[in-house]
């Protein structure tokens, strides 16, 4: 059958007229997506501390390809949207066959694809893909027009998105329809949707001859629409469909807890102040950014009225480097010009830090990673964060005046308070505990990590002699280093002092190799990060399990026995560094659910949903002076249980709890205990 394509039109043959429309349509596509490749490559390359974070590890990689573009697998983490937005894609997928098929049968007249075309299966895949994507649509014009959840932006852009891709849905039913009018012999069974609108044609008498001006019409429209499409989506916000397939791709596989060193010797700027101070996959991040505001929905910043917002920190940065920085960048690089020049002297770049980004925005942030484990197309929001505030502090010293203490108190005293470092040990004297003053004996089994917090906290204090109890009472052998430990630094790290993080690292590394070190537990689980992930950066490999890991282990063994009844109602809160960074989430749980009468309750937002605690990136160690407090909202949440007993195995969390529970005024019905608390209580021999 004659193809709308194939057809001549006067004297110009209509693949004459296609071939313009696809030319200048590529073209225009193609300048725009070059130029945008230039902006990226305006950064140093992302390779400077392991080429292996974004170009090893292929198998890996491509196996996340395969679950999370193919797949669409964490658009599923909302069910209705996730369904919504993988049937447009999966459609497009099938319709994107029929494309080109229907565009080479428009150059070529007749053109087939082996094994595809004309095949049962792919005529019904085609026309049920269609009908699930025209639903589909339906379905977001619902949210964005009625619906409007909150994390959702009026873009006219989605309107207009959404429009073109119903547009092709629309006519390309239609086009079928009457060609099937014109030609009955070609109606098919397998193409039921577009099968049945034929017959209607044909019943409203549209047949024939008379049938071929509206399918050439609608096929035109398909085509048009088609490269009209094409040419938009590098203008607008889905240009992540051309980009989003790449960034999941070559986003890091190293471990989420893993943050990348500054290597001193050789960096002339420290972190970033600049857009051109950010890498190509940065920068490829910001291109990719849906605007679905995933991010938002879970950052607790910005669930608590602070004005952090990460889906902004993304867009703000995608923006100044599309329609500011990088065309300024790129001309003079190129060599720039006369006109150039004159804008640059009239009109200077807004600068980066405290005008396009807030300060106030960056140092907001708990670094607790919700927003990078929301995030469909994997833009690593939180290593952009520490790298402004990075330079922030080492390059500008413009931090929160209350960071002053905490960095004074590591550098001097090896704690963030300027306690004695001497008396570390101090509350292990009771229990018998070692001090390891030299090499570790061969028959220890594990070095107790006691941390910082388990060191001198009060509240802390009774944690770590908990677990001691534990240990003990399972038969481990264990010590500790006492003095001769120092805060791990993490602190410092999450808050841009990479400097100071890797002189307490560094020394930290050495006294665990000189000691022989082998094995570590310890109940802080921003210790367990760092030294697990983070240490090995600085030659410090060791194996790091968390207390909740081991309890876990020794009552599975049988080596711990929790044969005493604990009657409470418990309600479990999943530290950030523990859950969402090293995936430990049931551990800390088969020890609460082995305990006689205790009864576990989960909350809303639990395991890799958890709502911070508010004390990471440093933000435990700062004031919060806007919105609502962010541990008195994870409180909140915990009451909604009705448990008694909220449960952690974090001493940060420990630390912010209590204070929530005391802010809110809620301390004669909901307590907080570690896990080894609990544990303790029932192992305790009977009487």
């Amino acid at each position: 059958m004659e193809s709308p394509g194939h057809t001549t039109y006067g004297f110009m043959p209509g693949w004459i007229i296609l071939l313009a429309i696809a030319a200048v349509a590529l073209a225009l596509f193609i300048a725009r997506v070059y130029r945008l490749y230039q902006y990226m490559r305006l950064g140093p390359p992302d390779d400077a501390y392991d080429k292996s974070a974004r170009f090893g590890d292929n198998p890996q990689r491509i196996r996340r390809f395969m679950e999370f573009v193919l797949g669409q697998k964490r658009m599923f983490r909302e069910p209705r949207a996730g369904l919504m937005h993988a049937a447009i894609f999966w459609g497009f997928i099938i319709i994107t066959i029929g494309t080109i098929e229907l565009l080479g049968r428009g150059f070529f007249g007749t053109f087939d694809i082996p094994l595809v075309s004309g095949q049962a299966w792919f005529l019904l895949a085609v026309d049920l893909f269609q009908l699930a994507v025209i639903v589909a649509i339906a379905y977001a014009f619902y949210r964005r027009l009625v619906s409007k959840p909150r994390r959702l932006l009026f873009s006219g852009q989605a309107l207009v998105i959404l429009g073109l891709i119903l547009g092709l849905m629309v006519t390309s039913f239609l086009a079928g329809a009457f060609r099937l009018a014109r030609d009955p012999a070609a109606m098919t069974s397998w193409a039921p949707i577009t099968d049945a609108l034929g017959h209607a044609v044909r019943g409203a008498g549209v047949t024939g001859q008379a049938a071929f001006g509206p399918y050439a019409g609608f096929w035109w429209a398909h085509v048009c629409v088609l490269f009209g499409f094409l040419v938009f989506i590098p203008y607008s916000k889905h240009l992540h469909i051309v980009t989003a397939p790449f960034n999941v791709y070559f986003a890091s596989t190293k471990p989420r807890g893993e943050l990348a060193p500054i290597d001193f010797e050789t960096a002339e700027e420290l972190g970033v102040s600049r857009i051109e101070q950010l890498s190509w996959k940065d920068i490829l991040d910001t291109y990719t950014c849906t605007e679905c505001g995933r991010c938002d929905s879970v950052c607790p910043a910005t669930n608590t009225g602070k004005e952090l917002r990460p889906r902004s920190i993304i867009l703000n940065l995608q923006h100044y480097m599309i329609e500011e920085a990088g065309p300024r960048i790129l001309a003079e690089r190129n060599g720039g010009s006369a006109a150039t020049e004159e804008v640059v002297r009239e009109q200077p770049l807004r600068p980066l830090l405290g005008d396009v980004i807030s300060e106030q925005a960056l140092w907001e942030c708990t670094t607790c990673r919700a927003c990078m484990q929301e995030c469909p197309v994997f833009i690593e929001h939180v290593p952009k964060i520490v790298d402004m505030r990075r330079s922030l502090v080492m390059m500008e010293s413009r931090f929160p005046p209350e960071l002053n203490d905490m960095f004074r108190g590591l550098e001097m005293a090896g704690n963030p308070w300027q306690y004695a470092n001497e008396s570390r040990g101090d509350w292990a004297a009771s229990l018998e505990v070692p001090i390891f003053e030299d090499h570790i004996p061969d028959d220890v089994e594990y070095l107790f990590w006691v941390g910082c917090y388990g060191s001198f906290d009060n509240r802390n204090k009774k944690v770590t002699a908990a677990l001691a109890t534990v240990l003990q009472r399972a038969g481990v052998t264990f010590g500790i280093l006492g003095p001769r430990e120092k805060c791990c630094g993490d602190p410092a790290r999450r808050s841009g002092n990479e400097y100071l993080y890797q002189m307490l690292a560094q020394e930290n590394v050495e006294t665990l190799q000189g000691a022989g070190v082998r094995k570590i537990v310890t109940a802080c689980a921003h210790c367990f990060n760092n030294l697990k992930n983070e240490f090995p950066q600085l030659g410090g490999r060791f194996e790091v399990v968390h207390h909740s890991e081991l309890i876990a282990e020794l009552v599975a063994s049988g080596r711990l026995r929790l044969d005493q009844p604990v009657d409470k109602t418990v309600t479990y809160h999943d530290p950030c560094y523990l859950g969402r960074y090293n995936g430990v989430f049931d551990p800390p749980r088969f020890v609460l659910e082995r305990i006689e009468s205790l009864n576990l309750i989960e909350m809303a937002r639990s395991r890799d949903k958890s709502f911070c605690c508010g004390a990471g990136g440093a933000r435990g160690f700062m004031e919060e002076p806007a919105g609502q407090r962010v541990n008195e909202a994870r409180v909140a949440q915990a009451e909604e249980t009705g448990a008694g007993t909220l449960a952690v195995s974090c001493p940060f969390c420990m630390n912010m709890f209590q204070d929530g529970i005391q802010g809110r005024g809620v301390g004669d019905r909901l307590a907080g205990e570690d896990v080894a608390e609990l544990a303790e209580l029932a192992s305790r021999p009977q009487a």
